[in-house]
């Protein structure tokens, strides 16, 4: 099921009341955000992915100001308008050739294969990142953010982000050596709501909502 536009996951309160009854530390956290804004849905599979394939290693200020300065030039981003715009003008607002690339070998699928996304919303999550992952320079933690936030699946743990590593090793109390071992015991706890304990921990570290 994909969620509306700006509207609250259907799972959200089921979330919180199942993650706050079986872990005390992440309970805290919500009690301290819950009331921020929710995980909801804002842009279309493209803007999404241009805004994840923006933000890869970089900051997310650089990331805004570029992303500010192409919506300046664009108007509207869609497939269309970012493949006719010229690629030294987009160099010239701060995106990287590579990051051209990417973004426009995604912009070319929509155009060549307008069901690829409606096969990616119907797969389960282990397929979904195995299809995405195909696509020129998306990895792993690009098509977990994609699911999140695109999709809202309510169980995407993204191991290898920094924001949750951070996170998780002040709130839990151990250092980053430990992490992969002990997120993994809490990935069976906060099961099957990963993503909402994700996005606590985030909020905990950046109140500022991040939307791809």
């Amino acid at each position: 099921m994909i969620t509306k536009k700006n509207t609250k996951p259907n799972y959200w309160n089921a979330a919180i009341r199942h993650l706050s009854a079986a872990d005390p530390v992440i309970s805290r956290v919500i009690s301290k955000y819950k009331h921020n804004n929710f995980l909801t849905v804002t842009n279309t599979p493209f803007v999404t992915l241009f805004k994840i394939i923006l933000g890869q290693q970089i900051s997310i200020e650089a990331a805004k100001s570029i992303e500010n300065r192409i919506k300046k030039n664009i108007r509207q981003i869609t497939p269309n308008n970012f493949l006719k715009h010229d690629v030294n003008n987009l160099r010239a607002y701060g995106l990287s050739h590579r990051k051209i690339k990417y973004i426009s070998g995604v912009a070319k699928i929509i155009k060549s294969e307008p069901n690829f996304f409606k096969k990616i919303s119907m797969s389960n999550d282990a397929d979904a990142i195995k299809q995405l992952t195909t696509l020129y320079g998306l990895g792993p933690w690009s098509a977990e953010m994609f699911l999140i936030f695109q999709y809202n699946r309510r169980n995407i743990l993204p191991l290898d982000d920094i924001g949750l590593i951070n996170s998780f090793c002040n709130n839990y109390k151990i250092n980053r050596q430990s992490f992969s071992i002990e997120i993994m015991k809490y990935k069976n706890i906060w099961n099957p709501y990963c993503t909402v304990a994700t996005w606590y921990l985030w909020r905990d570290i950046d109140e500022d909502v991040v939307q791809y």
